[in-house]
């Protein structure tokens, strides 16, 4: 199909992406618990039923159609015998609009788009080759450049996919507005830098060419926060679904999280979300 043309090509090297997981087979630890609504979620329903509760409403489903589950914490319920290909990964702009609208729930009869069923099995079968055994989140896995190449460039496929499935069945791809090259440029070089390290406003504005206040003014016209800010919830992000998500020891998470203890941790956890780190985990 022919795509129609949304925005440059410079403003979509400012999305985004990233694979959390990629599965295939029964649901256990995960059939009757909370529903993150990040990172996001593609699952294909092989077996069973689902009841997904949101606050408003509940939405049931059953086998054979593909689920892409709304941006709102809710509930998910599983039934007993369910079989699921999950894929959870991310596609957001800057500012933290996702790449398609996730406003409401998206769900399909599977037989409608074959190519992208196709190709979500195929990345689910490089991911058991690549990482066998895998059960945690895939930014933690051990790596090397072939595997960063083949990983990547089976993801990218997937993702082209999963465009041209969204937009065939009449979804329009969101663009934010082109970026401030000032503001690129800053977005490149804290991308550049783990989370361990927090950006200093100096050095980031003058690595730029500007002044700080001209700097937080940019990304503040850009992306509706400062450069701080902005640095600021995608620590936060990753903290929480690094906790919530993943296997690895709190003490662990704190460290790439850039925190010398795990009290100090633990407190900014609890001022960011309410709850410590120990209760996201243990939350049913």
């Amino acid at each position: 199909m022919q795509e129609t043309p949304v925005g440059p090509l410079e403003d979509w090297e400012n999305l985004r992406t990233e694979l959390v997981w990629a599965y295939q087979g029964g649901v256990t630890q995960y059939a009757d618990c909370r529903y993150p609504a990040f990172p996001f979620a593609a699952w294909l329903l092989l077996k069973g039923s689902l009841t997904l509760s949101f606050s408003r409403h509940t939405e049931k489903y059953q086998a054979g159609r593909w689920i892409f589950p709304r941006a709102e914490e809710g509930w998910q319920e599983f039934s007993s015998d369910a079989e699921i290909l999950s894929i959870r990964f991310i596609a957001q702009w800057p500012t933290g609009d996702p790449l398609f609208d996730r406003s409401h729930s998206i769900s399909f009869d599977a037989a409608r788009i074959p190519r992208f069923t196709q190709s979500s099995k195929r990345l689910v079968r490089v991911i058991r080759k690549q990482f066998p055994g895998i059960a945690d989140l895939l930014r933690y896995a051990p790596g090397t450049p072939e595997r960063h190449f083949e990983f990547h460039l089976e993801f990218f496929r997937w993702l082209l996919a999963y465009s041209r499935a969204m937009r065939e069945i009449g979804m329009t791809p969101h663009v934010v507005g082109q970026l401030d090259d000032r503001v690129r440029a800053a977005l490149d070089f804290m991308e550049s830098n783990n989370l361990r390290r927090p950006p200093n406003e100096r050095q980031l504005a003058r690595h730029v060419g500007v002044s700080v206040t001209h700097l937080n003014r940019l990304f503040s016209q850009d992306l509706g926060k400062t450069p701080i800010r902005y640095w600021e919830d995608k620590r936060l992000q990753a903290a929480r679904y690094s906790i919530e998500e993943s296997s690895k020891s709190l003490k662990a998470i704190a460290y790439d999280m850039g925190f010398s203890s795990l009290s100090h941790f633990s407190s900014w956890v609890r001022r960011k979300l309410g709850q410590s780190p120990r209760a996201l985990r243990s939350a049913p």
